[in-house]
């Protein structure tokens, strides 16, 4: 139970804020009304915004007049203004902004009597007594506020407005709940609470129902009825699911998690408080998801998990600034320094210990001051110092035994007692083991005294139950109801079965059809010898792929070269195999298949998609990928096509020599779609007949690369032509193509497009 009195004092904080739990007419304040309890900087942005961005105006209605013509989104009521500025209010406050949270009241209140609301006069009221009691917990101090607010309600009608004035009532009453509670006065707390009950029952709101049986939980777990406050919270829990209310069912989680935790129910503690982070992970800097981490530590450690543990720990340090005291950010430190002492650390353990010391010198914390000296002598042990570990220990129990924590002065006695062991004074040890073992045993005999009452509630439930027995009659009723309802269920089901049947068996054959679909589409555009893609798909439905208008890009099918017209950036490789012409005719029919076969699978394994290679004729194949990040050269590109070549193993010797055609999409810079992927085939083909015929002039160098591109300011006019080839010579010939070839044969090539004008 070390940490019970950190996670009391951290839910105190959350739940205690001065929410208001209310529906607002406008959508905007009711989402920055729900923030306050999870990131009040957002909401205080929100309402900012709200009052910058709208235009006051002046009328008596106390509520949203809205228009046909949306004028409602650039305006606000008085009445919408000052529900706004109470929200800064609170958002101030939660922000640690009190002077600005109390001036921005004044001004909701001189705004409230300048346009006569008193309505949200009364409001504004109650909150900045709420807030003032929050930061004095003076009587004195807020009773003056509580005497003008009944004042106010004796000049209203209740009639005229029931539906606020029961809501302030029960705001009222709620708020002297909080003020009973916290001056020890739990009759009047409970009467308070039943009050205010009563004026919840007469209003239709789930969350002011949410937020009675929250507080109400709150309160009895803040005072150790943890039966009660399991009832209450368990309440609250399925009536924010229910309602959808993820922030309200955040903040349930957290003090549920909190409630098992104090019950040493560890794994429930854990799911309720990773429900709680899952919502707060939203929110990453916000001071919820710090206090949420940290009684998932605290948990994590009580269960021994201590790695885990730690892990917390470090995320809670990571975001330190969310610590709202000097208190909190010692006790992180002790956490840490236990943590690593567990995991005998003991390096880094005495590092945040130095830490926290030196802070606690700073304060007055009595507790904290006792864990410090637990923990020096708990490090002092493995040093085996135990007459350190004997006087820390024994300063901590002093102050322990002041302060009546049995948890404390318990872990001294331990201390004690392997400290004696250390020196072999086991008579003193045994004493300070008995003295452990009594406060373990009266610890013990109040959970089990917990426990007795709970059998008592049992009992007065099934009491309660036999009061019941009148309504056995209706039950056997609704028996007869629930059978007839059975029958027709029944007949439901068995026709619902037989439609299942029926479109299964439709499924079934659909799905065979669609396999036999498939098999037949892969065997249709496929090679049959090499086992690699044709283009039987792409010439049946491509060829115009680029002439299609802009309406029919959203509907391009898997396979075609260009997918993306106005997007892709590729590039293309035609690459000419002399082995495989005349393969067959060197080594006949079977020996042929069998190597074409394994040549492409051979050259499938290098393929890593989105790359694609197309067996194109046979001896010609079409290769395609995306250019990458980093720009590829015609030379490494050949280069890895060369390596594929080279790396294929067969049992006899080939012509490893290979002709590749290189050209890029969009092949003019500036006019994506002038050149379609037939006329882009087109010029791969030039590319490859001039690396042949520079490869006929050179013999000495086989294997040829030529690569063909459009300079930056090419003209899509110049290859407005039928004839893409003739074009592109004419392209060479004005400077608009570039060549480039393996042993800069660039000279070379355009005397081949010079000298065979006739062949294009």
């Amino acid at each position: 139970m070390k940490r019970t009195c950190w996670l009391c004092f951290i839910l105190l904080l959350s739940f205690s804020a001065p929410i208001q739990a209310k529906v607002y007419v406008s959508p905007i304040l009711n989402e920055a009304n729900k923030l306050l309890s999870v990131t009040p900087s957002q909401s205080l942005s929100i309402t900012k915004q709200f009052l910058s961005t709208r235009k006051l105006v002046s009328t008596s209605s106390q509520d949203y007049t809205l228009s046909r013509d949306g004028s409602e989104q650039t305006i606000r009521t008085p009445a919408a203004t000052i529900e706004a500025m109470q929200i800064m209010a609170m958002a101030y406050y939660a922000l640690g902004s009190q002077h600005l949270a109390f001036q921005t009241l004044e001004e909701a209140d001189k705004l409230s009597t300048q346009f006569g609301v008193p309505n949200q006069q009364i409001n504004t009221l109650l909150l900045h007594a709420q807030l003032l009691w929050k930061q004095t917990y003076d009587l004195v101090r807020v009773k003056p506020f509580l005497k003008q607010i009944n004042s106010e309600l004796k000049k209203q009608d209740p009639n005229s407005n029931t539906i606020w004035y029961q809501q302030i009532q029960y705001d009222l009453n709620m708020f002297e709940a909080d003020i009973n509670a916290h001056l020890g006065d739990k009759v009047k707390t409970e009467a308070s609470f039943l009050k205010a009950q009563n004026y919840l029952n007469n209003l239709d709101s789930v969350s002011l129902n949410i937020d009675y049986h929250l507080r109400y939980g709150q309160y009895y777990l803040d005072h150790k009825e943890y039966d009660n406050a399991l009832k209450e919270l368990l309440t609250t829990y399925w009536m924010a699911i229910k309602e959808g209310d993820s922030v309200e069912l955040a903040r349930t989680n957290r003090a549920l998690a909190k409630l098992f935790y104090t019950r040493l129910i560890f794994d429930k503690a854990l799911e309720h408080a990773t429900e709680a982070a899952d919502f707060y992970d939203n929110y990453p800097y916000s001071i919820p998801l710090s206090d949420t981490i940290k009684l998932m530590a605290d948990t994590y450690f009580k269960q021994g998990k201590y790695n885990l543990a730690l892990v917390n720990y470090l995320n809670m340090l990571d975001n330190e600034s969310n610590i709202r005291s000097i208190e909190g950010v010692i006790q992180l430190r002790i956490d840490i320094a236990n943590t690593y002492l567990k995991l005998f650390d003991f390096s880094h353990a005495e590092h945040y210990l130095s830490q926290a010391e030196k802070l606690v010198s700073q304060t007055n914390h009595t507790r904290l001051k006792v864990e410090v000296s637990l923990l020096k002598a708990a490090l002092a042990l493995p040093n085996n110092n135990a007459q350190q570990a004997l006087i820390d220990s024994q300063s901590g129990l002093e102050l322990a035994i002041a302060l009546s924590d049995d948890s404390l002065q318990m872990h001294a006695y331990q201390i004690q007692s392997l400290a004696y062991q250390q020196q072999s004074k086991l008579k003193q040890a045994l004493h300070a083991e008995k003295q452990f073992q009594q406060l373990w045993f009266n610890q013990q005999e109040q959970f089990n005294a917990v426990n007795e009452d709970v059998f008592r509630q049992q009992k007065d439930i099934i009491e309660r139950s036999l009061h019941y027995s009148g309504l056995e009659a209706n039950l056997a009723h609704l028996n007869k109801e629930y059978l007839r309802y059975q029958r027709a269920a029944l007949i439901l089901m068995v026709i619902a079965f037989i439609l299942m049947c029926i479109v299964l068996r439709r499924g079934y054959l659909n799905q065979k059809i669609r396999e036999e679909l498939e098999t037949q589409t892969v065997d249709l555009y496929t090679h049959p010898r090499s086992g690699l893609q044709n283009l039987k798909l792409l010439n049946a439905k491509l060829p115009k792929s680029l002439e299609q208008s802009s309406a029919v890009f959203e509907q391009w099918r898997l396979g075609e070269l260009i997918n993306e017209p106005l997007s892709d950036r590729l590039h293309f490789l035609m690459i000419d195999l002399p082995f495989l012409r005349n393969l067959y005719l060197k080594r006949g029919y079977l020996t042929g298949l069998e190597i074409e076969k394994k040549f492409g699978e051979h050259v499938n394994q290098h393929i890593i998609e989105p790359a694609r290679l197309y067996h194109f004729s046979d001896g010609l194949f079409l290769y395609i990928e995306p250019k990458a990040t980093h720009q590829h050269t015609p030379e490494t590109l050949f280069n890895k096509i060369q390596s594929w070549i080279d790396s294929f193993e067969v049992d006899m010797n080939i012509d490893r020599h290979i002709k590749v055609g290189i050209a890029e999409y969009p092949f003019l810079p500036r006019a994506y779609t002038a050149i379609n992927d037939k006329e882009l085939i087109d010029i791969l083909l030039m590319a490859i007949y001039l690396a042949r015929k520079i490869s006929d002039r050179n013999p000495e160098s086989k294997s040829q690369w030529v690569h063909l591109s459009a300079i930056e300011n090419a003209p899509a006019a110049s290859f407005a032509s039928n004839n893409i080839r003739q074009a592109c010579q004419q392209a060479v010939e004005q400077g608009l193509i570039k060549i480039q070839t393996s042993g800069a044969n660039e000279d070379i090539a355009k005397s081949i497009l010079r000298n065979d004008d006739n062949r294009f």
